[in-house]
């Protein structure tokens, strides 16, 4: 029913430079968001559950992929980015064998893998490396091209394309609801190509497309509500996915720097591909009319769409929501100019045309490798702390915060950090409460209530409060601060905060 190629010995070698350019990431540095999804993790592996006894107000999505990976590789860095980095491989051979008849040059096609995934490790620092905007990027895609082969088809066939692109988009939507306004749109265009360009039947259009569309997606949600059923976690599961997220939006500041921060990191990290890309879509769309560069486009509308619905986090890896579809983007524009530079009189000419194209692109990922090579591959611990120091140079300090209470005669205990969740990591231990100590500038006004009631029942033998987040604090619930100052005493204070001892 649908045509996939085979590889050939170019996308083989395509593949193994995916793979290298991976292996450069494999000891990254956690940020404070991957330090936190891994912490969820973790204790879920615990038996924890998610939402219960550890709340954040991310979906469950993250949390799960993190939990496989660090079930099968380990909970540190190399372990959750080996399985990243074996996901995106397994995303780059479907690229392969999916898009190979959207570009006339077969040499071009085998460049996909490269302008996307490639890209994206090129680009990302120990911030964006397995946040959720860029791991949902694979069952996108495949809701995307599912949608795009049943515009070929009619009846059954039909009716199973659009299942399996119904059920790849409920995983779309475990990993973030806001998701579901892409996933509209693109069969949204299906059902308007079918209803204004066939002229079809609105009840057969309701068979085919609506009602696969629902049975689909439904099924992975069906999956999430039974295990929270289980545990009657239901009521806040409800709570989590509907009523917090837009109350947290509504209370959220608009910050016009965060907006052009953003809007400059992914300008300065994708121009080459986006000045191509818009070769790409103006030849594919004017004259070819084709249908996938409509979807891909339709992608990159919408998901700008969905940055900005997110008003009051606009955060850089927001952005790596749209390195699939303008990777792709970027290839078709390589495919339209390659006859072009072919027939070029001066081969130094092209040469020099493909040298700007790909040079911001390749120092980075040089500079990466560099770094690498001077600290002896980060094999031992103490070269790949220094090879982690020069993407997060906070992670010496953090990891000293951790040492300060693993140090024989330490009191035993889960903890609770208002700062960076790293300090868990380093010190081997949990969080205490349920409800997180990072990010506290998006609690509800009854978190900061219940946080306090939490830390009041399971009596932590440390606190530490961060610089950071102490005027958070101050000003959203200074309750807590004079709750750690009746019940606790100052242990020992830096520059980045302070920790605290149970009387």
């Amino acid at each position: 029913m649908i045509s996939i190629t085979k590889l050939n010995r170019i996308d083989f070698l395509i593949l193994i430079v995916i793979v290298i350019i991976g292996l450069i990431h494999l000891p990254f540095p956690f940020d404070g968001d991957q330090a936190f999804f891994r912490l969820g993790a973790l204790e879920m592996q615990q038996g924890k559950v998610l939402y219960r006894d550890f709340w954040d107000v991310k979906q469950p999505g993250i949390f799960y992929f993190y939990f496989l990976a660090g079930t099968l590789f380990g909970f540190n860095e190399i372990g959750i980015h080996v399985f990243e980095l074996i996901y995106m491989v397994f995303f780059s051979i479907i690229l392969l064998l999916t898009l190979k008849s959207y570009f006339r040059h077969q040499i071009i096609a085998s460049l996909v893998p490269l302008l996307t995934v490639g890209v994206y490790y090129t680009v990302s620092g120990a911030w964006h490396l397995t946040q959720v905007e860029a791991l949902v990027g694979f069952p996108l895609f495949i809701c995307l091209w599912l949608t795009y082969q049943s515009f070929k088809y009619e009846g059954k066939q039909r009716f199973f394309l659009i299942l399996l692109s119904g059920f790849i988009g409920g995983i779309v939507i475990i990993f973030k609801l806001i998701l579901l306004l892409i996933l509209l749109f693109f069969w949204l265009s299906l059902l308007i190509y079918s209803l204004v360009i066939k002229r079809q039947k609105i009840q057969k259009l309701f068979v085919e497309i609506c009602l696969p569309i629902f049975i689909g997606i439904i099924f992975p949600i069906l999956f999430v509500v039974s295990y929270f059923a289980w545990f009657n976690s239901l009521s806040i599961l409800y709570q989590t996915f509907l009523l917090d997220p837009p109350r947290i939006l509504a209370n959220s500041q608009f910050d016009p720097n965060e907006f052009f921060f953003g809007i400059k990191w992914f300008l300065n990290s994708f121009y080459p591909l986006l000045l191509v890309a818009i070769v790409g879509v103006d030849v594919s769309l004017r004259k070819s009319k084709n249908i996938l560069t409509l979807l891909l486009v339709v992608w990159c509308i919408f998901g700008w769409g969905v940055i900005v619905l997110q008003r009051g986090a606009f955060w850089e890896y927001h952005y790596l929501l749209l390195f699939v579809p303008v990777g792709i983007l970027a290839t078709k524009g390589l495919d339209v100019l390659w006859q072009p530079l072919k027939e070029l009189s001066s081969p130094l000419t092209t040469i020099l045309l493909i040298f700007l194209f790909m040079f911001p692109l390749s120092y980075t990922i040089t500079k990466k490798t560099v770094f690498l090579v001077n600290n002896n591959f980060a094999l031992a611990e103490n070269t790949r702390l220094k090879y982690q120091t020069i993407f997060r140079p906070k992670y010496p300090s953090l990891r000293s915060e951790a040492n300060f209470i693993s140090q024989p005669g330490s009191l035993p205990g889960e903890i609770y950090v208002a700062g960076d969740p790293s300090i868990y990591y380093f010190s081997g231990r949990t969080q205490a409460t349920s409800l997180r100590g990072w990010a506290l500038e998006y609690f509800l006004p009854e978190q900061w209530t219940e946080l306090l009631q939490q830390l009041d029942s399971s009596k932590p033998p440390y606190i530490f409060i961060d610089y950071i987040q102490q005027p958070t604090i101050k000003e959203k619930f200074p309750k807590m601060l004079e709750f750690i100052e009746q019940r606790y005493r100052i242990l020992h204070q830096n520059n980045n905060g302070i920790w605290y001892i149970l009387l």
